[in-house]
């Protein structure tokens, strides 16, 4: 009977290392059957057998016959090997990995930290083995809102693979890039930014520039400069990270959609509008093929494509982009996810646009709500359902209710970015804006300032953004009957626009 086990043992992992899962499968449960009947039928062969078979059931996607499979498996080597031994905690780890792919962190929380724990004992502090564990507990505090306690654990992983491997070994490369996701889910971008540069450096040196995980740190550092405006800067990262997936993945692969995604933005914030449809089209496309239309990158991309027509004034393509986006969110992610407020809030924009002001405010609401709720008042997110908010209430005629919700956006931009963000400067526009067509010019003109010193401070003198600004500072002028003023900030717009004119000889 034993060497019956080993056969089929043997014949499921030679299956499973030449990608044969499906074939795994009958002599994966044969040899769970024959450990059973082993007269050491609760011993390691059992433990083992059922170890194989909750993994290939993993790698199949069937997370449903893992579980109690995964489950029986920690039961069997605990009894055999005790608690405190290393296939314990490789047990443990492995159901947690598991319930972490399907989101279940309150499920997956303590297994990993007993897996931890039984490592830390009989293993040393700064072993190898810890980092799966320690990046696994990183992930749920991120997705808690832990963010200090995620970044600890994700420090002491570095720290370990450091010291026992080198600063530059590729495995370094999934725990910098968690640590600046999350800089970025908080905004501290100038923090994210060198742990991107560095994540490139390690791949280059050790996977080399073609792989596609070189790709994804490429896609990763332009978001950082698009996020911050310089979009200059993010333009070639994308096309080097686009041009070696496209290589080295399928045509339909989601990862392609994803930096093609980032190219539509570079590409709608420089004004080069002509090339965002077919981009948006192609990712619908690609996430449609690859997961199936009710899925949720489906439903963003449909999306993002109505935000381009909506944009454009191209309201009744829009609408059904909303509709259908907004159908499969609520079904997919239930109805306070933040997706959904996202699908709220835009066709809360669309109805508002075309005068449905009864239909609009109150989704404006309910998105407001859902993302105060789940964010907290203070987060960023909670400002564009402000600012909307704001501008209904304005075409509403309730003038001090959206001058107070602007007021409300400022503070968190203020608190979450400091004065030195272009979306301060965004904020304090929008202000200034809105106090001008009220007749408050006093107010709009500080209001406007503030924004044109911050934009200069964060963006230099000649960024584009400060070309609005001059124009709304002339249109203010103009009204308090300062004509000189009002003349120098239009022909300051006007440089910022067409720089070539202003450095052309004069003919004399």
């Amino acid at each position: 009977m034993s060497q019956r086990w080993k056969e089929l043992n043997q014949e499921t992992i030679d299956h499973m290392q030449q990608g044969r899962f499906q074939e795994a499968l009958e002599p994966a449960r044969a040899a769970v059957a024959v450990a059973r009947r082993d007269p050491d039928g609760q011993g390691a062969k059992l433990a083992v057998a059922l170890n194989n078979l909750g993994e290939l059931y993993l790698v199949l996607g069937d997370a449903t016959e893992a579980e109690p499979v995964l489950r029986e498996s920690i039961e069997v080597y605990e009894k055999k090997l005790g608690a405190e031994h290393p296939d314990v905690a490789e047990a443990l780890y492995k159901l947690a990995e598991m319930f972490i792919g399907r989101k279940r962190y309150n499920d997956a929380e303590p297994l990993l930290k007993r897996a931890l724990s039984v490592r830390e004992k009989i293993q040393s502090e700064d072993h190898p083995d810890l980092v799966p564990v320690l990046s696994g507990l990183a992930e749920i505090d991120r997705v808690k809102g832990q963010y200090e306690s995620a970044l600890d654990l994700l420090k002491r992983a570095v720290a370990i693979i450091e010291k026992s491997a080198g600063t530059m070994h590729p495995a370094l490369g999934p725990l910098l890039d968690s640590m600046a996701r999350i800089y970025k889910g908080q905004q501290k971008l100038d923090d994210a930014e060198p742990l991107l540069r560095r994540i490139i450096k390690i791949y280059e040196k050790s996977i080399g520039p073609e792989h596609p995980a070189f790709a994804k740190a490429l896609e990763q550092l332009a978001e950082i400069y698009l996020v911050s405006g310089h979009f200059q800067a993010a333009e070639p990262f994308l096309e080097q990270a686009l041009s070696i997936l496209k290589v080295t993945l399928p045509a339909n692969h989601p990862d392609i959609a994803q930096v093609l995604e980032k190219q539509s933005m570079l590409y709608q914030a420089t004004d080069r509008t002509e090339k965002v449809e077919p981009i948006l089209r192609q990712v619908m496309d690609i996430y449609t093929e690859a997961h199936g239309k009710d899925h949720p990158a489906v439903a963003q991309s449909g999306n993002n494509l109505g935000e381009y027509y909506l944009n454009k004034g191209r309201f009744d393509d829009a609408k059904p982009l909303f509709e259908a986006s907004l159908a499969a969110r609520e079904k997919s992610l239930g109805p306070d996810h933040p997706a959904v407020a996202q699908s709220l809030n835009n066709l809360a924009v669309l109805c508002g646009n075309t005068g449905k002001y009864d239909d609009a405010e109150p989704m404006h609401r309910r998105a407001l709500e859902i993302r105060k709720k789940h964010f907290g008042r203070e987060h960023l997110a909670v400002t564009q359902s402000l600012e909307n908010l704001a501008a209904l209430c304005r075409a509403r005629g309730r003038n001090e209710e959206a001058e107070e919700l602007l007021r409300q956006a400022l503070a968190i931009w203020e608190k979450s970015m400091g004065e030195a963000h272009p979306s301060t400067a965004q904020a304090y526009f929008n202000l200034g804006t809105f106090q001008a067509s009220t007749g408050n010019h006093e107010e709009a003109e500080a209001a406007l300032l503030k924004s044109r010193s911050l934009l200069e401070k964060s963006l230099g003198p000649q960024n584009m953004y400060l070309a609005e600004v001059f124009d709304a500072l002339s249109m203010v002028y103009e009204k308090k009957g300062q004509d000189k003023e009002a003349k120098e900030y239009a022909a300051r717009a006007y440089k910022i626009r067409k720089p070539e004119h202003m450095n052309k000889p004069q003919n004399n």
